[in-house]
């Protein structure tokens, strides 16, 4: 994660929030470590690829979430507050340990027909 961080170039503000000061902390902490450790972590480590493939997940999911709900502020521009909003409240996905989503409340009752 700091690698990754690293590549969006943080930089100290005067605003830093506690949890901000942190990334940058996990930046300084791991930007020094060589690319050929991260290499052979990577090599070695038999659940490497599962690792990354649930981190890419997660950003998806992530994604997905944001732009619902930039999704459901255009809907509201275009057709204002009249238009019926659905009632159910939508849950958001949560990764197992495995790296498959738990389905949302919202669509398991859908697939329920209910």
């Amino acid at each position: 994660m700091g690698r990754l961080l690293e590549k969006f170039g943080l930089e100290s503000s005067p605003i830093n929030t506690k949890g901000y000061e942190t990334l940058l902390n996990l930046v300084e902490n791991t930007k020094g470590d060589s690319f050929d450790l991260y290499y052979g972590l990577f090599m070695n480590n038999q659940n490497a690829l599962e690792q990354l493939e649930r981190l890419n997940m997660a950003f998806e999911s992530i994604k997905k979430d944001l732009f619902g709900r930039l999704h459901q502020v255009y809907r509201k521009q275009l057709f204002g507050d009249n238009v019926e909003v659905e009632k159910k409240m939508r849950f958001p996905q949560k990764l197992l340990g495995n790296g498959s989503l738990i389905e949302s409340l919202l669509d398991n009752v859908r697939q329920d027909g209910s």
